[in-house]
């Protein structure tokens, strides 16, 4: 409901005097004007949307595949725009890195389980395809799931997410951390959201075991 408020108050000058339907894929949004109870804020906003002329629309997720796929742009552009030369660099690191090449021959040889060969990549479990060290590969990911535009300079864990949700390689989770935590741009300009934690106390002596 706040983004549909944002919207309407930067095209009101477009909507005011004509008629026009809010498509909606959460169900609890569409029923906002029938709403009896409403929050301070919900009445403020119910006062600001009194302007309009329209009709809210419930739309299920899977008949919004087009708003879902601009919704998802950071996961798209993260994985399509290294990806462009990318498994040719992978197969070309996999020969430079020498626990990849050791994991390279177990799966060949069926040792394990967890990591097969397809086509010269080695993937491991939830199809993920796993990047050697090499040629500052894991930096150049990191740096297109956390710097650009589309990811939008996101905390530990979301930067984290992304590429965990298609690439695999040792350490992943301390090198996303390390370079968010050390990103020069967010340590400048991002706020602490946390309050001071103040002195420290000391704990009363106990008086019995």
């Amino acid at each position: 409901m706040t983004a549909i408020i944002h919207c309407l108050r930067v095209w009101r000058h477009y909507l005011l005097g004509s008629r026009f339907i809010v498509k909606t894929d959460n169900i609890a949004t569409s029923y906002f004007q029938s709403q009896k109870k409403l929050s301070p804020k919900q009445a403020r906003w119910q006062d600001f949307l009194a302007e309009f002329d329209y009709v809210l629309e419930y739309r299920p997720g899977k008949a919004n595949v087009v708003a879902d796929a601009l919704s998802r742009k950071v996961e798209l552009a993260s994985i399509s725009t290294v990806l462009g030369d990318l498994p040719t660099r992978i197969k070309e690191g996999l020969g430079h890195d020498l626990v990849a090449k050791e994991l390279v021959k177990l799966a060949e040889q069926g040792k394990t389980r967890q990591l097969w060969l397809e086509d010269g990549l080695l993937y491991t479990q939830g199809r993920r395809l796993y990047v050697p060290k090499w040629e500052d590969m894991w930096k150049d990911l990191i740096r297109e799931c956390h710097d650009t535009k589309w990811a939008g300079h996101a905390g530990q864990k979301r930067t984290r997410a992304l590429p965990e949700s298609s690439y695999f390689w040792p350490q992943m989770r301390d090198q996303v951390e390390l370079y968010v935590k050390t990103f020069l741009v967010c340590q400048q300009d991002k706020v602490e959201n946390k309050q001071p934690a103040g002195m420290l106390e000391p704990l009363p002596t106990s008086e019995h075991p």
